[in-house]
Formats: structure tokens, C-alpha cells, sequence
């Protein structure tokens, strides 16, 4: 059983308009409410598809924010969001 990712409703874009995301059309791909980590022909898929979408780094951003803790958002695992993350706190420190 898969879940439509709504997180896009909370991205900057016009009100109750979701942009045209590969998630919005094959959400199964992307968030599975039945695993927390995608299988790994879900997760190429996705990533994929991610590199081409028009938001890609403001879902990422959102996840990351929000720590969204499955799923592939703005074409990153769970680990690569932490891995940002954590970068993130770095670079914040070293200013």
C-alpha cells in the first residue's frame, strides 16, 4: 500500500497546485507506507526520476527539514539526507 507524498502541497508553488513531479504520478516509487527503505529497483527508479524534477531540491529541503525519516525525497535516501544534514550543521558551525 503506497501513500501520495502531500509534502509537495507545502512547497512554494500556488496554492493546492502540485508542480508536474514523477512522484505525483507514481508515488509507490518513491514513499511505500509498507517499508521504510525502498527495494533497491524502487529506489534507482526514483532517483531517476528525481534528477529530472523541477522541485527536486525543495523536497529534499523539505525532507531534511521536517526529518522525514523514509522514502526518497528530492532524489535522496534517508542516509544521503542524513549525510546533508550533517553537513549542513558543519558548515553552520564553521561560520
Amino acid at each position: 500500500m503506497s501513500i501520495t507524498p502531500h509534502f509537495l502541497d507545502a512547497l512554494d508553488t500556488a496554492p493546492g497546485h502540485w508542480p508536474e513531479t514523477p512522484c505525483k504520478s507514481r508515488p509507490e516509487l518513491f514513499v511505500d507506507s509498507s517499508r521504510v527503505i525502498p527495494l533497491k529497483e524502487d529506489r534507482d527508479t526514483a532517483k531517476a526520476l528525481c534528477a529530472l524534477c523541477p522541485v527536486r531540491r525543495a523536497c529534499a529541503d523539505y525532507a531534511i527539514d521536517n526529518d522525514i525519516r523514509d522514502g526518497i525525497y528530492g532524489g535522496l535516501t534517508v542516509d544521503e539526507r542524513n549525510q546533508r544534514a550533517h553537513e549542513r550543521v558543519t558548515a553552520a558551525c564553521a561560520e
